[in-house]
């Protein structure tokens, strides 16, 4: 393409802007503070204004200095950062989906459309083209947005998230100036909140002091034990703390054998302290498809909180596992072609009656039991009827008490807890678990044995086949052709090894997928292993008790 040829392309793009200029201004006048066109003919051809701080950008054929040149326009003004290999920047209640529910005013990550771009570059910068040897006043081309959003690097802040509270870095500093943070790639907007200093030097005694306060308003919760409790305060530090931890966290379970127990009110509370109002809420689905997808829109956004509401029955899929422990995702935008790549880092809790969870969702579970032992909870009375107002009025106090917990434990030197540390989430176990049992001597985790007992669907499926076929069948090897005719006379094997299949019946395919899965895996003191093969070379399998050190006997 020639010198010629690229200078009436960009006329070309001018007088297209400007005619749609012409249009705008004809249906929408210009305000009073803006001058008439004098002796141009369009307010696109306005006298330049030498007191314009603005910079100015000159189109020319040099398409790259001149995207180079917007870049830098958008960069002096701020509020555009980089996110998924997207131009980004942030808007509050931007409304909710058929399956998120935000809370109004809630701030999330939006990236650019190409006309939005375009509306801040005109903004940002005064646009020039030289007609007729002289300059005049133009409008952004749109070649100038589409090149630069296509370049996929810029010189421009990487966003990793927006917090409405002091964001507690790695090191143990904390930033509490409102405003972007460099080293954490966080934005702290306090909404002209103000929150008192968080002591420079605070001991174990401050950190015991501040975690009961923290902890203070949960007074009437029927927590099943302190390890609920304690957990209640994890997911408090979870949340105000994410930024210092390095790596996956936990989902936090908010549940009840009753409706009406005060699973919803409950991280409702959490989320006011830790982000000034409730948490969005994500409707369950159990089309894993449909999980993929909503994560990937919920990587973008980028919210400090998601929390899965009212979930009946059974919880897990391959998705949402793989969400808890994965740093980042890679996928299609939601509703578009674009293939983005984007960090994961909200905290996911979800609240329900008596949940199973599917999958290796169980080990990834961190439990927040609650029992009011009466028929009707919703029926009880309590001391403090408007928990959250309570909680709005002292909020820039309880923020203060979970970042002295945990300024007070870095201080100490992290001291280590002693206990076998959380595999997949070793960041989180060694700061967020290591304070609270530190300042509150609590394991938060120590309800996760009940998870294990009571709720890991496949942990009880797991169970009672291994149970069932050591009854039916010992130590004896057999293919899983020979176990299905087996269980036609044995009903416990027959149901176990019916609900490893989506048929309802037994079936060699997927048995041969499970078997492998479960292979070595000890569960109520019995594994399963493979033995040796048939002479047509298909596999036996054999189940034997363990001992207290999971080999066989």
């Amino acid at each position: 393409m020639n010198d010629e040829h690229v200078s009436d392309q960009v006329e070309a793009d001018v007088l297209d802007f400007e005619r749609e200029r012409r249009r705008r201004a004809a249906s929408n006048p210009a305000p009073d503070d803006v001058p008439p066109p004098g002796d141009t003919d369009s307010p696109g051809r306005r006298t330049i204004d030498p007191s314009d701080p603005r910079p100015q950008i000159v189109l020319s054929a040099e398409q790259s200095d001149v995207v180079d040149a917007a870049e830098r326009a958008i960069a002096a003004r701020g509020g555009v950062y980089v996110r998924g290999r997207k131009l980004v920047h942030v808007v509050r209640d931007r409304g909710s989906s058929d399956w998120l529910k935000r809370p109004e005013g809630t701030p999330v990550i939006v990236p650019f459309s190409r006309d939005g771009l375009l509306d801040l570059l005109s903004s940002a910068a005064i646009w020039i083209a030289i007609r007729k040897e002289r300059p005049v006043r133009a409008s952004p081309p749109t070649w100038v947005a589409a090149m630069l959003m296509a370049r996929e690097q810029w010189s421009l802040p990487h966003l990793d998230g927006i917090s409405d509270a002091p964001v507690f870095r790695a090191d143990g500093t904390i930033h509490n100036t409102p405003g972007y943070d460099p080293s954490t790639r966080i934005i702290f907007d306090p909404r002209g909140e103000s929150f008192p200093p968080v002591p420079a030097e605070p001991n174990h005694a401050d950190a015991t002091r501040s975690l009961a306060s923290l902890l203070e308003p949960f007074g009437e919760f029927p927590f099943v034990d302190d390890f609920a409790r304690a957990c209640v305060a994890a997911l408090i530090l979870s949340v105000i703390g994410r930024a210092a931890i390095d790596g996956n966290v936990p989902m936090f379970a908010s549940q009840a054998p009753t409706p009406g127990s005060g699973k919803g009110l409950l991280v409702d509370a959490v989320a006011t302290i830790a982000t000034g109002r409730k948490a969005p809420l994500m409707a369950p689905t159990e089309d894993d498809e449909e999980v993929r997808k909503r994560i990937m829109a919920i990587a973008l956004e980028s919210p400090s909180m998601v929390v899965i509401d009212n979930v009946e029955g059974t919880l897990g899929s391959p998705a949402l596992a793989m969400a808890l422990t994965a740093g980042e995702v890679k996928d299609r935008r939601l509703g578009t072609m674009d293939n983005v790549t984007a960090t994961l880092r909200p905290i996911w809790c979800f609240t329900g009656n008596n949940v199973q969870l599917k999958g290796d969702l169980g080990r990834r579970v961190a439990p927040i039991d609650l029992d009011p032992k009466v028929e009707h909870p919703e029926d009880r009375t309590f001391q403090r009827d408007n928990l959250l107002g309570y909680i709005e009025e002292r909020r820039p106090q309880l923020v203060v008490a979970g970042l002295t917990v945990l300024r007070a434990f870095v201080v100490a030197g992290r001291p280590s807890h002693g206990l076998t540390v959380k595999g997949s989430f070793e960041g989180w176990d060694r700061l967020v678990r290591g304070a609270v049992i530190w300042a509150g001597g609590i394991d938060p985790l120590g309800g996760v044995q009940r998870i294990r007992e009571q709720s890991d669907d496949d942990l009880e499926r797991i169970r009672a086949l291994l149970v069932a076929w050591h009854t039916s069948m010992g130590a004896m090897p057999m293919t899983i052709a020979d176990a299905i005719r087996h269980a036609e006379n044995a009903p416990d094997l027959r149901d176990a090894l019916a609900s490893f299949c989506r048929t309802g019946r037994p079936e060699a395919k997927p048995l041969g997928y499970a078997f492998r899965k479960l292979a070595g895996r000890v569960v109520a003191g019995f594994v399963m292993r493979r033995s040796d093969q048939n002479r047509d070379g298909i596999t036996k399998w054999v189940v034997h008790r363990t001992d207290s050190n999971g080999g066989d006997k």
